[in-house]
């Protein structure tokens, strides 16, 4: 492909650039366009551990690698992260700045505060002010916030201008699942801090409404085992929508109270992602609502069968965090959009690649990676393409960078995407050549169509119609 460039529908080039403001404003690391290099010893850690200790999406970063559109995650970190009652706060914060790196004060804040909805307020405002202009390689690189297509039109014409969409990772920030912090849940607490939400400037253009703790909300997914008994996500875990998580849905998608702001189905428990369509179908008959996964992987199968249909070797990770077969068709019918997160963890039984990578041939890794990430888009191809729909429309790129995961081999930091764009472009040419879908638009399209509709394309067409 010629002048790659890409948006990111999730990355969180704020998480440890906040954290690091609660020690010293003054602070480098807490510039947005602050950049620590991977260097021989970090790239070590991650061999052994998965554990990044390097940037992967700050803003200098990002325009190193083109980046057009960020979707910057506000996440105000749940405090189950960080209690455990078998270690002193402190211990625990000490423990926890080691692998998460958002400072020390950050996590001791998030132990001891009683408010969600005022961290995520603070957290917007630190972006915000957030220095909008730097020298990255001898160019001016700046950023903007946009609010509506009108912004993101003149984005499109600028030169070396990143733009920032908001989004939210789960709705405890509206200051819900705090009871056992000794915080009792208020109704109306919640709705008035969902129509504070709709009168920012620039408000999210979509929430998840589950994350990785109970929120009283909804179920979640499982989804920390690396850390083990580090954590505990037990309370509420897999249940459905409750009463008030069915308000939260019906004030956020509402246009009467500010402008709508869409639902992000990722972390949701499969109940809670089955009440919601059925609350779509039952409430939103005449509207198509579209569904949005911000970063997420397939299970490769079907919600009814036990083995994933796959002819590549089957090492989908079955997890139900990742989604269905029947959710890729109702996502595709809805007009929504899948991000495919970069996160091997999540892409994969990770059990089933030992020995899959060496690490010590950097374009053999970035290779391997490809087939496993193609393996994915494919899957999501071939089931479209069997109920009769367009296979290429509805995926793109949803990173995850910078938010604790654990990347690609050969795809580390942002840097990583446009060589990743040239090796899926190899495996979307043979596939094509050889393919056997049905859909004669989804046959004769060209592979470098499918990876600039992945990469950018597609996403641009959603917020057309959507922001």
């Amino acid at each position: 492909m010629t002048d790659f460039k890409y948006t990111d529908l999730h990355c969180h080039p704020n998480l440890k650039t906040f954290g690091q403001s609660f020690t010293n404003l003054k602070n480098p690391k807490s510039d947005v366009w602050y950049t620590k290099k991977p260097d021989f010893l970090t790239k070590k850690i991650y061999e052994k551990t998965g554990i990044i200790k390097f940037s992967q999406t700050d803003l200098s970063t990002m325009s190193k690698a083109n980046g057009k559109i960020a979707f910057v995650s506000l996440y105000p970190f749940e405090k189950g992260f960080f209690h455990n009652p078998y270690v002193l706060p402190s211990v625990a914060a000490q423990l926890a700045n080691w692998g998460i790196e958002i400072g020390y004060e950050r996590i001791r804040h998030i132990q001891k505060h009683s408010s969600y909805f005022e961290d995520l307020n603070r957290e917007y405002i630190f972006f915000l002010n957030s220095k909008k202009e730097n020298m990255v390689d001898g160019v001016l690189r700046t950023w903007k916030p946009l609010k509506d297509i009108t912004d993101l039109n003149l984005n499109l014409k600028t030169e070396n201008e990143i733009a920032v969409i908001f989004s939210i990772e789960g709705a405890h920030v509206f200051n819900t699942g705090l009871e056992d912090y000794g915080i009792k849940q208020d109704r109306n607490e919640v709705i008035a801090n969902i129509r504070q939400l709709k009168k920012w400037d620039f408000p999210p253009l979509f929430i998840g409404l589950a994350h990785n703790f109970n929120n009283d909300l909804c179920g979640h997914a499982r989804s920390l085992q690396r850390l083990g008994k580090l954590v505990n996500q037990e309370k509420n875990l897999g249940v459905g929508l409750t009463s008030l998580g069915r308000e939260v849905v019906r004030q956020l998608l509402s246009r009467k109270n500010g402008r709508r702001i869409l639902i992000d189905l990722k972390h949701m428990s499969l109940n809670t992602r089955m009440d919601y369509y059925q609350l779509l179908d039952e409430e939103y008959h005449n509207e198509c609502i579209p569904l949005v996964i911000s970063h997420g992987a397939l299970t490769g199968k079907s919600i009814r069968e036990n083995v994933a249909d796959s002819p590549f070797l089957n090492v989908f990770n079955q997890s139900d965090l990742n989604f269905y077969d029947e959710e890729i068709v109702k996502l595709v019918e809805r007009k929504g959009l899948f991000a495919f997160q970069m996160d091997l963890n999540i892409h994969a039984d990770i059990n089933k690649l030992k020995g899959f990578f060496k690490f010590k041939n950097p374009n053999e890794d970035l290779q391997k990676s490809a087939l496993l990430i193609w393996n994915q888009l494919k899957h999501f191809a071939e089931v479209c393409d069997k109920k009769g729909l367009f296979a290429w429309g509805n995926t793109c790129l949803g990173t995850d960078f910078d938010g604790s995961i654990y990347p690609f081999p050969g795809v580390l930091t942002a840097e990583g995407l446009e060589p990743l764009s040239k090796e899926l472009k190899k495996l979307a040419d043979s596939f094509l050549k050889r393919n056997s879908l049905s859909i004669k638009e989804n046959q004769e399209i060209k592979a470098e169509e499918i990876v600039e509709r992945f990469f950018f394309t597609n996403t641009i067409q959603f917020l057309h119609n959507n922001f």
